[in-house]
């Protein structure tokens, strides 16, 4: 028996992203929680609080919740920690609304389940760490990255103040957080060989710099956010400015793949829309870009399945494959017909026909185009907006956005404390870290060719210039509303994450 397309295609994401991009519910905490057990090697079995936060269960079936944890259960479980110095008598509706409130701040996200270990609560602590695997790899991805070679600021920053536990969350939570005992997490088995598959994405050159330039400039960029919330912000805002960002470096990482792998390839850029898609042009072009984004992603993981059948050069062979490919009957029909569709009678090479079924049927198996993933964990980490307010359009589509938290925390993985940078180049480190591009007169021809090299690539992007100019200036009002930048009277705008101490260039 043959490998099936799911597992054909899984080892491809695991070989070029270190991750599978697969949940298409995958969620911020999924990934924080990720993150934390891969950086301290540790999680956690919180029976106790996944009981408490989940007091109703939603019985799919019949559309209604049934109460699986009341509150005599809890107390009878759990009494001891809900007890008074006095001993006074608990409260039925005060023990209900503490429940409520903790479920809203520790559940935020819908990801808290009766069963802990298929739970992701709001990280704040390691003892919120579970063994929840909804990531997809994700924050082990993110994990080796930060400790590749040396463990970075970044690194060493989220374990400490997660060995903390003076904020709301975590103190709300301390009553059912004594009964968590903690468990030793090893890479070993299927995810440590399913991990080794990626080794090759942390390779250093001698000077200890990774290999990928993409993949070192996320590194500085994610050790410099860290250090400026070690200074400057609070344990809860570093927290999720820290897991916001590490959401959208598994976005750039995985668009820009196949450049890297595959050079000149298309490598699309990320076109802001400063103006919540009410420039028809402007709203286009950026939803052009991220299309652009899943086409590319494709286009690496059609070359890696047609490199994986190669060898096969006669329609008898190809059939056999698929007659021996492990799969149901419906879905051996399936890869049939797709088979026979793409040989277009005999028009295509055997090999590539087989490879193109093989990866649209990996694509139905895994519930779809990587770009489904990609753009839930954007839409929920905040850099991506509907791209249309009306109908299905705001559902399914989407362009690059940009909210103030989210600009706030470019700006700090962008600009050192002691080198504020004029706003063009500013914008010139956007472009370059991160292929930001916003509508300046020299992006122009990356813009229309849909490619950060200029190269052209299909249909040329049509959009206004003066919605590009302005979504420049747009831009810079925001960097100077966040506080983050002063405007001179000579027209020079600078932008520092020490406003204080800032010195004119």
């Amino acid at each position: 028996m043959t490998e099936n397309p799911r597992d054909v295609l899984q080892r491809i994401y695991d070989t070029e992203f270190g991750l599978r991009p697969t949940n298409f519910s995958i969620k911020p905490v999924h990934v924080a929680n990720g993150l934390g057990r891969s950086l301290t090697g540790r999680s956690y079995q919180s029976t106790a609080l996944a009981e408490t936060l989940r007091r109703w269960v939603r019985i799919q079936k019949v559309g209604s919740q049934e109460e699986r944890n009341p509150n005599s259960a809890i107390l009878e479980r759990y009494g001891g920690a809900f007890a008074s110095r006095d001993g006074d008598v608990i409260d039925n509706a005060t023990l209900s609304v503490l429940r409520k409130l903790a479920f809203d701040v520790l559940g935020t996200d819908g990801a808290v389940f009766p069963d802990s270990d298929m739970s992701s609560y709001t990280l704040s602590n390691e003892r919120f760490i579970t063994r929840d695997l909804s990531d997809n790899r994700c924050g082990l991805f993110l994990a080796r990255l930060l400790t590749s070679g040396v463990d970075g600021d970044a690194a060493n920053h989220i374990r400490l103040i997660l060995t903390t536990d003076d904020d709301p969350w975590t103190t709300l939570a301390l009553p059912m957080l004594q009964f968590a005992e903690p468990r030793e997490e090893v890479l070993d088995g299927e995810v440590a060989v399913f991990a080794a598959r990626a080794d090759h994405l942390f390779a250093r050159r001698r000077d200890k710099r990774l290999v990928s330039p993409i993949l070192q400039t996320m590194r500085e960029a994610f050790d410099r956010l860290a250090r400026f919330e070690h200074t400057k912000g609070s344990k809860l805002n570093s927290l999720r400015r820290l897991v916001m960002f590490g959401c959208f470096v598994v976005h750039v990482h995985v668009c820009s793949r196949a450049s890297e792998a595959m050079p000149g390839t298309q490598r699309p850029p990320i076109l802001l829309d400063m103006f919540d898609g009410t420039r028809p042009s402007l709203r286009d072009a950026s939803r052009a870009t991220l299309r652009a984004a899943g086409d590319a992603v494709e286009v690496l993981l059609s070359m890696r399945m047609r490199e994986h059948f190669a060898e096969v050069d006669a329609v008898s062979e190809a059939k056999r494959i698929i007659a021996y490919t492990n799969l149901k009957d419906g879905e051996h029909a399936d890869l049939r017909a797709a088979f026979d569709a793409y040989r277009q009678d005999g028009a295509v090479p055997v090999s590539e026909a087989l490879a193109e079924a093989f990866l649209q049927s990996g694509f139905s198996m895994t519930r779809g185009h990587p770009i489904g993933f990609l753009t839930e964990l954007g839409r929920r980490a905040g850099y991506l907006t509907p791209w249309a307010n009306q109908g299905r359009g705001g559902k399914l589509q989407k362009r690059y956005g940009l909210t103030t938290e989210f600009l706030e925390t470019l700006i700090a993985a962008t600009v050192e404390p002691d080198r504020p940078l004029d706003f063009p180049e500013f914008l010139d480190v956007l472009r370059d870290s991160f292929g930001i591009v916003v509508g300046r007169r020299v992006d122009d021809a990356v813009i229309r060719a849909n490619n950060l090299t200029g190269e052209p690539v299909g249909t040329p992007i049509s959009v206004a210039e003066e919605d590009l100019r302005l979504n420049v200036e747009a831009l810079r009002h925001a960097v100077l509303d966040s506080g983050y930048a002063k405007a001179y009277a000579d027209g020079q705008t600078v932008v520092t994450t020490d406003p204080e101490n800032m010195a004119v260039l």
